[in-house]
């Protein structure tokens, strides 16, 4: 027997690569090819499929058909109105504690819906089939019909359905059976007396549901970074060797060499952010373009500075738009992050050999995978053009921040810039809310003070539309001051941020706002102590400071004392009225509705939506608008689902762990203002965290934006430790 010949296998180098690009190239065709069928326009709020079939007066409800109201099949109580256009009910003598009216019938099949004209008008339903609630209805622990049972609810309100004509109306799936029947129904309706609430009932006569978007929108997603992934990084080396883009590069170095060293370059910075600056106060729309031009001028020698500049004019993208051309404005957080983009590749194109390695930045790693994410939820909501806004305005927003701050990194003197820039715009909103109550007294118009009367206390507000954001925004950089109070190395250093710290200090007082002084401050407060104790100990400083801690805090409780016995302290415990009593009905509707949703939620910005058409408890009917759950925990998961729930869990703790881990690196280091950095970092993190239980705590711009710049600090290069071991 011959012995068997062996021959090794060689695979291609480029083989691992031409696969991905294969695979991401079929994902993209699949999507492209999916998306004529998908892309068709949001439906409206909560409905199911149109019906196709005509109404008709049907004697019994079997598949197919389509009944009106004034079917024989119906049963109603007493006081109906019925007609061709649906069915009335009557205003009961106590609406608050009697069903509007009850109708029942039984019907073969298996899908049950329902022709409801919800509208700009107070009212619920209640459906049971079979004695059971119906399954394509949400149902809430503890919201029972009238006769006490469990039962499939539904909203009625819904603002954006109510035309000149009265309410528009839609089809709504309440119930899906597991076989043919006959099924027991009953619907019982409170209020909504003059609406015709009711219009139609149909069984199994829905047209076929269109095929979901979400999955093509994953698809084209995950080819386009299969594809990127495997084709730009050789790209990227191959042109930055290759002579048109030395040349560039020679070109655009020239022309900024002006601009070379740092004076001429914070000089022009300076001016750039003063014309900009009289765009805002004169609404000269030739201000803007030249500043911004200017700024972007010197940012490509140093991006910092254009994310400084970011920095310092984020509280104001609530209140001001920046004039670029004759009548038309921009957000100035839009123009800071696509302007910044294009500073980025602008830098990279002046100097080939500045490229940092990208993918080694966790910020933007998880900032990126959260945009990507939103936008596959985004495509399975049901307000498209709602949740797309978000995507933009908020995700890739941060991811594009993300990624100018990845940039900064090489840069020294960027942590100096960027906090510099954060805590000038803090500084300078808490000087507005200040003076606005200094001047209440004085006005004549005491509505130009933007002061907020409420539950007996007068509310700063300063540039924002609620004295809770301003209260957000001002309680992480509070911290950052703080922490350098605690471990500033002078006195001159320590004097000077105490005095920034009394006025945003007394301006975040002044917002009264409860999430703010009873969760943020508290929790911030402890980090600082906890975090300032174990770094003067390792650096073998006195602890004095931490008892200046302990005062700034007493202050700021004995300033509260005079307004103890207001209402909005008063009513502080309430939990059977007030905003204590809603804000547990939110919570209940809100996990209620993230159990519905679990993969995907129900999508950015969808929450007011879908809270106040199926999910708002008649007990809570006094506030029906609320557009988000006012806990950080529900908020991930009802906008994005558990795997977006769990994407910004693993981005906010693991900017947390890298604080922690660096504030104890900080105590073997003679470098006390990196210290207190690190630990002003870590305590605004925990404030941000503590106040985002009861309240909004990422899902706007600006604090979006911080959000990624307290974890992209977090990941910075720390300084080289001194090495403290004994000596031979």
């Amino acid at each position: 027997m011959h012995p068997m010949t062996t021959r090794t296998l060689r695979l291609h180098p480029q083989l691992p690569r031409r696969l991905l690009v294969l695979l991401g190239l079929l994902l993209l065709l699949c999507s492209g090819a999916a998306w004529p069928v998908t892309a068709f326009p949001a439906p409206p709020p909560v409905s199911a499929p149109p019906v196709s079939a005509t109404p008709v007066n049907a004697p019994a409800l079997i598949p197919g058909v389509v009944a009106t109201m004034t079917a024989p099949a119906f049963a109603y109580s007493p006081g109906w109105t019925v007609n061709d256009r649906g069915a009335d009910p009557a205003e009961p003598a106590d609406p608050w504690t009697t069903p509007a009216g009850v109708i029942t019938f039984s019907y073969t099949g298996r899908d049950l819906l329902l022709r409801l004209a919800p509208g700009d008008y107070w009212g619920y339903l209640y459906v049971t089939v079979d004695d059971a609630p119906a399954n394509r209805l949400p149902r809430l622990p503890g919201n029972l019909d009238a006769q006490g049972r469990p039962a499939g609810y539904r909203t009625l309100y819904a603002p954006a359905r109510q035309t000149a004509d009265g309410p528009t109306p839609l089809w709504q799936l309440v119930h899906r059976a597991p076989d043919n029947g006959p099924h027991r129904v009953r619907v019982e309706v409170w209020r909504s007396w003059g609406q015709a609430p009711l219009r139609g009932v149909a069984v199994d006569a829905q047209t076929p549901a269109p095929w979901p978007r979400w999955p093509v929108a994953a698809a084209g997603l995950l080819g386009l970074a299969l594809v990127g992934s495997a084709l730009l990084p050789p790209l990227l080396r191959r042109a930055a060797k290759s002579a048109p883009r030395r040349r560039l590069a020679a070109l655009l170095d020239a022309l900024t060499s002006p601009v070379a060293s740092p004076r001429p370059r914070q000089i022009v910075a300076g001016l750039s952010v003063a014309l900009v600056a009289a765009a805002l106060l004169t609404r000269g729309w030739w201000f803007g373009p030249l500043g911004l031009g200017l700024l972007a001028y010197a940012a490509l020698r140093q991006p910092t500075l254009w994310a400084a500049a970011l920095l310092l004019g984020l509280p104001f993208y609530f209140s001001q738009t920046l004039p670029i051309l004759p009548g038309r404005a921009t957000n100035l957080i839009d123009v800071g992050v696509w302007g910044g983009l294009a500073v980025v590749i602008g830098h990279w194109l002046r100097a080939p050999d500045a490229r940092p390695a990208l993918p080694a930045f966790p910020p933007l790693r998880w900032t990126t995978a959260l945009a990507a994410w939103a936008l596959v939820s985004a495509a399975a909501a049901l307000d498209l053009d709602v949740a797309l806004r978000e995507v933009r305005t908020v995700f890739v927003a941060a991811a594009l921040f993300a990624l100018l701050l990845a940039v900064c990194r090489r840069d020294p003197a960027a942590p100096r810039w960027l906090l510099g820039g954060w805590l000038a715009g803090s500084t300078l909103i808490a000087l507005i809310g200040l003076g606005q109550f200094l001047v209440y007294p004085l006005a004549a118009d005491t509505a130009a003070t933007n002061l907020i009367q409420a539950e007996g206390v007068l509310r700063v507000r300063s540039v924002y539309g609620s004295p809770n954001n301003l209260a957000l925004y001002l309680e992480r950089s509070l911290m950052l001051l703080l922490a350098g109070v605690l471990l500033a190395p002078t006195p001159r250093q320590r004097w000077g941020l105490a005095a920034l710290a009394a006025l945003q200090g007394a301006t975040l007082l002044l917002t009264f706002s409860k999430g703010a002084l009873l969760l943020g401050l508290p929790a911030g407060l402890l980090t600082l102590a906890v975090g300032g104790y174990g770094v003067l100990r390792r650096h073998g400083r006195d602890t004095r400071p931490l008892t200046w801690l302990a005062a700034t805090a007493l202050l700021m409780g004995l300033a509260l004392l005079p307004f103890v016995g207001t209402e909005r302290f008063q009513r502080l415990l309430d939990l059977e009225s007030g905003t204590g009593f809603i804000r547990l009905q939110l919570w209940r509707s809100s996990l209620q509705m993230a159990l519905d949703h679990p993969l995907l939620g129900v999508g950015p910005d969808n929450f007011l939506a879908t809270y106040r058409s199926l999910y708002l408890l008649p007990a809570a009917w006094q506030e029906p608008d609320l557009n988000h759950p006012h806990t950080w925990l529900l908020d991930w998961w009802t906008r994005l689902g558990v795997p977006g729930m769990l994407l910004g869990l693993g981005w906010w703790l693991g900017g947390a762990r890298t604080l922690w881990r660096r504030l104890h690196a900080d105590g073997h280091t003679s470098d006390d203002g990196h210290a207190a950095i690190t630990l002003g970092l870590l305590a605004a993190l925990a404030a941000a965290l503590g106040h985002g239980l009861i309240d909004l705590s990422y899902a706007v711009p600006d604090l979006m934006l911080i959000w990624a710049l307290l974890t992209s600090l977090a990941a910075w290069p720390p300084p080289p430790q001194e090495d403290t071991s004994p000596q031979a």
